[in-house]
């Protein structure tokens, strides 16, 4: 197998240009890969991360932690959210090299918050009422917990999801406690734009992109030597729980660094991309190491998400046509993700569990796509038009230096000599 990227012929196709992967065994770069189009499955895989959590979540949820009635063979949420994080570095990375800080903060704000504000509102004064009402057969003291609608959306709204729960609906259910657990990522999320932000305002995204090398070298072998001290489960990471950072606020360590190396792992991929070989075998070596790592759990934790990450950039080239083109006008992932753990935590709290497992998750993946579908429409969509939306400054327009009145002009009659034409700009 040749290491050296083979050359490669492009085509044009409905005016783009597309840079096709040789055959078994050759190479590609990564720039030449996804430089020049747009015709990759990124959206189509963040779809399947995001139902994928629906899978993990469906058994806790649905029946409570430990009782399960589909016992996972791996952490499927785990794993999902991960993806979301490697592919989130590769392509944020690419925006944080291409635009400005102020045009960086303005795009990555209209991705989250606009879709983030109306989920933490409908699920607040839509759904938490409707549960209160069937769990109590009134309303009259909804607005009396201490922990109400208005409370969730002023705690929760910067991400930092410190009211888990409204008015305790959530209170006798079988995952008590939380309206919407999976938003506590968001802040990990965007804890990492901050990043991709500070690195290009330090120009360092550009002159020493050898530094988030070094970020990654670190945060891997954090992770290994975490594996190491506790093989079976997460080791002295996870003991800690939580970590407060100046500012930022607490974090779950363990996740904020896993997430936070499977990020710089994709930035690393930008970064360096016009170096790193994309083919078949190194592709399928990936998803050899990753099924062997899912096998075998968190031994090989740390090499996983180095291989991961690669097998989602060839995944997201190599996967057949008719699954890139999924997401490419309609990205329902986000509304997935956001709408996804209130929406089974509230069929839960409806007792549809008790008809099986695979009716309770067929309904949930039906009722929140259609809500994603709507999220995408209403919100999301038509708040990313205005990414190249600039603040117009009204021109100045300097005063009209004031011209003097010219006296009339008489007519000229046979033999006069001609008048000359007033200056320009004068009344006549």
């Amino acid at each position: 197998m040749s290491s050296t990227p083979a050359p490669v012929t492009a085509w044009a196709r409905n005016g783009r240009t597309t840079m096709p992967l040789p055959r078994f065994g050759r190479s590609v770069t990564l720039e030449q890969a996804y430089e020049q189009q747009r015709d990759n499955a990124f959206n189509f895989l963040r779809l399947c991360f995001a139902l994928l959590v629906m899978v993990g979540h469906a058994g806790v949820i649905g029946w409570g932690p430990g009782h399960e009635p589909v016992r996972m063979l791996i952490d499927t949420g785990g794993v999902a959210v991960t993806g979301f994080f490697g592919l989130s570095g590769f392509l944020i990375s690419r925006s944080g090299r291409r635009t400005g800080a102020v045009r960086f903060i303005w795009h990555r704000a209209l991705r989250i918050f606009p879709g983030y504000w109306v989920c933490l509102v409908l699920t607040a004064f839509l759904l938490a009422p409707l549960l209160y009402w069937y769990e109590h057969d009134t309303l009259n003291d909804f607005l009396d917990t201490g922990s109400g609608p208005l409370g969730y959306v002023f705690h929760n709204f910067l991400t930092d999801q410190r009211q888990p729960d409204v008015a305790r609906v959530t209170h006798d259910a079988a995952f008590a406690g939380a309206i919407n657990g999976s938003l506590w990522t968001l802040k990990t999320e965007l804890t990492c734009y901050l990043l991709v932000l500070g690195l290009a305002i330090t120009t360092l995204l550009r002159r020493a992109r050898w530094t988030v090398l070094v970020l990654g070298a670190v945060l891997l072998a954090v992770i290994v030597a975490d594996t190491v001290r506790g093989p079976v489960e997460p080791g002295p990471l996870a003991d800690v729980h939580s970590i407060h950072l100046p500012v930022l606020g607490w974090y779950l360590l363990f996740y904020l660094v896993a997430f936070g190396l499977a990020f710089v792992l994709g930035m690393a991929a930008d970064l360096y991309r016009a170096a790193i070989p994309l083919n078949d075998a190194l592709g399928v070596a990936a998803l050899l190491l990753v099924a062997l790592s899912l096998w075998l759990g968190w031994p090989l934790f740390g090499p996983f998400l180095v291989a991961f990450v690669y097998l989602l950039l060839w995944a997201g080239i190599r996967l057949p046509k008719a699954l890139r083109r999924i997401g490419r006008r309609n990205d329902y992932s986000y509304g997935v993700y956001i709408y996804a753990f209130p929406i089974q935590q509230a069929l839960a709290i409806f007792r549809l569990p008790r008809y099986g497992w695979t009716l309770y998750l067929l309904t949930s993946v039906a009722a929140v796509l259609a809500v994603a579908a709507g999220s995408w429409h209403l919100v999301e969509k038509p708040m990313l038009r205005l990414k190249d939306w600039t603040p117009r400054h009204r021109p100045t327009v300097p005063a009209q230096p004031t011209v003097p009145a010219q006296p009339t002009v008489p007519a000229q009659r046979d033999g006069d000599e001609p008048v000359a034409s007033p200056p320009a700009g004068a009344p006549v």
